[in-house]
């Protein structure tokens, strides 16, 4: 997952395993536009144990791709 979210400029804010399960929380933001295909690339690299929750949180400057912008 972390693989996945990296390629993608995404950020990893926390990580938890859930007393008493085997469910493994992890909270990350990521740009919108990397989002779509998030789902399948979870469920090819975990082999389908993972799939993610999405929700549009909040919105910021994305400094990464606007220095990808300019260097083209």
């Amino acid at each position: 997952m972390y693989a996945v979210l990296g390629k993608r400029n995404g950020r990893v804010l926390s990580d938890e395993m859930r007393e008493g399960s085997s469910i493994f929380n992890v909270t990350a933001v990521l740009p919108v536009v990397e989002s779509f295909g998030l789902q399948r690339k979870f469920a090819m690299r975990t082999s389908g144990l993972a799939s993610p929750q999405l929700k549009f949180t909040h919105w910021e400057v994305n400094i990464i791709h606007i220095a990808q912008l300019y260097c083209l």
